[in-house]
């Protein structure tokens, strides 16, 4: 097929790494940025197994949505319809889901204007040094390139930091076992002044056993809350949601008590994520013919220790009018293999190719 592309120089460097964001200490580890057995999904009805980690943010639903309601304005249609796209399009997350002062979320045609825009609410809401670190760099624009962008922010700190635990927890999971670092409270009482400052920012709900409770931990932000459940998953990410919310509904609140513990492993990590099963796609609504999805990632940095719990994630829609090139006006074409390019000797008659070679680097070549 005889196309080109607009380019545009956008690409991963519009999501830099959020690893130099978060202020660590020079003995705490760093971030965990690979992750060979955690599942990262755009939407809340993910199925859940018994071998992979789980993991959801809003952020790429809210440049979605975006994209959805205020550029192509109604259900995004995409070729082979992917399971992912009919999620999104339900559009379960609500104006209420998230706090206004928490977000940045724009979505139109790629320009100067909206890539000032972004990076202005960007320092506004989270100042310079968030406006630096999460702006989009400056890039070729034009009307042939169609973005959402969303960027999601919150830090919600304890009033008083929990306790260091000395002694690891033996973590369970998988058929397996690890020693993993913890924080909380190696047990509870109440002649310790420091504990019943704690006792303020732990609620149990619905304590069945030891295997099976729900607690709450409270920070300084009264519009949040920390939800902690022990409990037997639901076949998604939804189901397991609502059966906790009913069982915080209906079920009894109780404290802390005397010789109680409480013991929360520490979570650390900076995930990248493109979302494969949309990229490629071209688009079906009816006036975006010749669109199609060329990025659609997110990023999501996420900590919880014993000062509290931090999220920062982003996620990044873009769509790409593929164009002809001008008739008389074509430039001459180069074949030139200075990239990554496929060799493979064949029998004229035979059905296979007896040699096949995938040239991805020069060592097997010559050199001057």
């Amino acid at each position: 097929m005889k196309t080109i592309f607009h380019t545009i120089i956008l690409g991963l460097s519009v999501l830099p790494m959020l690893g130099g964001c978060f202020k660590t200490s020079e003995s705490a580890p760093p971030a965990i940025t690979k992750a060979e057995q955690t599942a990262i999904s755009p939407y809340l009805e993910a199925k859940l197994d018994s071998i992979n980690n789980t993991l959801y943010c809003a952020s790429f639903q809210m440049a979605w949505s975006k994209m959805r309601n205020q550029v192509i304005k109604e259900d995004i249609q995409l070729a082979d319809s992917p399971l992912t796209a009919r999620q999104l399009n339900r559009q379960l997350l609500g104006n209420d889901d998230v706090s206004n002062g928490s977000y940045v979320a724009e979505a139109g045609v790629l320009s100067k204007e909206l890539i000032e825009r972004v990076n202005r609410e960007l320092r506004e809401k989270f100042g310079e040094q968030g406006g630096e670190s999460f702006k989009i760099p400056q890039a070729e624009t034009g009307e042939r390139t169609i973005i959402a962008y969303a960027y999601l922010q919150k830090n919600l700190e304890f009033r008083r930091e929990f306790e260091k635990l000395t002694d690891p927890v033996s973590f369970h999971g998988n058929g397996n076992s690890a020693p993993v670092v913890a924080f909380g409270i190696d047990k509870f009482t109440y002649s310790n002044h420091r504990h019943e400052k704690l006792q303020n920012q732990v609620a149990i709900f619905d304590y069945r056993d030891d295997n099976d409770f729900i607690l709450s931990l409270t920070s300084k932000s009264d519009d949040d809350e920390i939800i902690l459940a022990k409990i037997k998953p639901g076949e998604n990410l939804l189901d397991t949601y609502q059966a906790v919310a009913r069982r915080i509904n209906t079920g009894k609140k109780t404290e802390i008590w005397e010789n109680e513990s409480l013991k929360i492993p520490k979570i650390d990590f900076d995930l990248s994520h493109s979302f494969a099963e949309l990229e490629g796609k071209r688009l079906l609504n009816s006036g975006w013919e010749g669109w199609l999805i060329v990025k659609a990632l997110q990023d999501t940095r996420f900590k919880l220790d014993e000062k509290g719990a931090v999220l920062k994630s982003r996620g990044l829609f873009m769509a790409m009018k593929e164009e002809a090139p001008p008739p008389g006006n074509e430039k001459p074409r180069m074949f030139i293999f200075d990239k990554p390019f496929l060799i493979y000797l064949k029998q004229k008659i035979g059905k296979y190719p007896y040699f096949v070679l995938w040239v991805n680097n020069p060592e097997l070549m010559i050199k001057k």
